[in-house]
């Protein structure tokens, strides 16, 4: 891993060339023949082969939803030096804002819809025919591409759930090293070839990393579907040779574990985008026979730490990361020999050694009656309550009729369980922490990923404020 750090150019791909890097499960009609397993000189042939057909662009937006389409489309646009940019949700806003501040770019796709037509788009579905491997493949040479360690390879935003997203570089060395990082931290059996099923989009910096990142650079082979249903991700995940690996985030995961269905064996669950509590956690654990490894990020580092939360609830820190500016004056921060800049940490921590503890967000603490609390503790207290299927606690903004806010709460469940709410509540927190109001909706506004945007949330809240004010009429 260190010459990665200094090198002038590094590989786009690292690892056996006759290994499989993706799993072809979906009925894609761009695949000929009865192809199962893409050998690692296969996809960098049809790399070469997509590369050449690009149009003459400085930026792609690159909407594949397939993983597989998703790594191949990226890994061409790097061929042909085109940074790939990675919007936060497909909203035909944000596509339009983004081409807007990004002259010189183009929507790729294949076969979708384009939310924001007017863009220049390229649908590139009719261009590829892929074969599986056969032994006369197997001993043709093929040459790994290297690409400059400097080039901007992407561009991540940050999620805008409490403001403005803003962009973060991704230069190639980051991506790379960050890998090598990861893959050594996250995979159960580092040198051994494990399959892997991720639920969420390769767009987002948690998919990107695992999804799409680690199959170029360790021996993973990744599953080319997306499944969200419990039923088509029980499927998919069963369809894989073992040891199978299982990339997530809670939201997906409760609704896993509580479909009642009998999931398969997975040697590891990775967890990320919110927090997870340590009762789903150890849920996870029977259901899928493995462990469950949990990890903390943000776009500008990327994943950053880990930790199994059946075993341990202290962070440590992801090897080649560390923190500086410790004193109390400032928020801490990390650094890392390939990140271009430090970067000051959002989340309240206190620093033990070579592990930390998350305290929460400072947007995230609010004083009730004299009290401090915590909104993420209120959710997880939510969240473990039996029959709720999702929660989420927040502070309203303030208004006339409002003007001392309190935290209130959205939550997902059946209507045989609300009236144990409170008193459940009341054994876990203050009572003064308990949400006023705390209404029940049918869904969540959740992106893809799982996240939950601040002012999607607020308007939801205020639908239903509206909607029981005129039936009190």
């Amino acid at each position: 891993m260190a010459f990665a750090r200094t090198a002038a150019k590094l590989p786009l791909v690292w690892r056996d060339l006759a290994g499989p890097v993706a799993r072809i499960t979906s009925l894609l009609e761009i695949f000929a023949g009865n192809c199962s397993d893409i050998a690692t000189r296969d996809f960098l042939q049809q790399c070469q082969l997509l590369a050449q057909r690009l149009p003459e662009k400085k930026y792609v937006l690159n909407l594949c939803e397939n993983p597989y389409l998703f790594t191949l489309t990226l890994c061409a646009a790097i061929l042909r030096r085109q940074t790939t940019l990675l919007p936060q949700n497909r909203s035909p806003e944000t596509l339009r804002r983004l081409a807007a501040e990004y002259d010189s770019s183009y929507i790729l796709h294949h076969s979708q819809n384009v939310p924001a037509p007017e863009i220049a788009n390229v649908d590139f579905s009719s261009w590829l025919t892929i074969s599986s491997s056969n032994d006369d493949k197997s001993t043709a040479t093929v040459e790994i591409p290297e690409i400059e360690a400097d080039f901007i390879a992407a561009v991540a935003f940050t999620s805008g759930s409490t403001g403005t997203p803003k962009p973060i570089i991704k230069p190639w060395r980051t991506l790379v090293v960050s890998t090598l990082m990861n893959g050594a931290c996250m995979l159960p059996e580092p040198e051994k070839l494990t399959y892997q099923l991720a639920t969420v989009p390769p767009q987002h910096m948690w998919g990107l990393e695992t999804g799409v990142l680690i199959p170029l650079f360790w021996p993973v082979c990744v599953a080319d579907n997306r499944p969200l249903f419990p039923q088509e991700v029980a499927r998919s995940i069963d369809s894989l040779p073992e040891p199978r690996m299982l990339v997530s985030t809670p939201v997906h995961l409760r609704a896993l574990t509580g479909s009642g269905l009998s999931l398969p064996n997975c040697q590891r669950v990775l967890c990320a985008t919110a927090p997870l509590s340590r009762e789903l956690a150890q849920t996870c654990e029977n259901s899928f026979g493995g462990d469950l490894l949990e990890i903390y990020g943000c776009s500008e580092i990327g994943s950053t730490a880990f930790r199994r939360p059946t075993q341990i609830s202290d962070w440590r820190l992801i090897p080649g990361l560390y923190f500086t500016s410790l004193d109390t004056n400032s928020p801490p921060h990390i650094a890392g020999d390939h990140l271009p800049t430090e970067q000051a940490l959002q989340d309240r921590v206190e620093i033990l050694g070579d592990y930390f503890r998350l305290l929460g967000r400072n947007e995230d603490m609010v004083n009730v009656a004299g009290k401090r609390g915590s909104l993420m503790e209120i959710t997880q207290v939510l969240l473990a309550i039996p029959g709720v299927i999702d929660a989420a606690a927040f502070m309203p903004e303030t208004t006339d009729d409002n003007p001392v806010a309190r935290p209130a709460a959205l939550v997902v469940c059946p209507e045989e369980h609300r009236a144990a709410l409170p008193q459940f509540f009341f054994q876990r927190l203050d009572p003064v922490f308990l949400p006023r109001p705390l209404l029940f909706v049918d869904a969540l506004p959740r992106e893809a990923s799982g996240k939950l945007h601040r002012q999607k949330l607020l308007a939801l809240y205020q639908q239903r404020m509206t909607q029981l004010a005129k039936r009190s009429q």
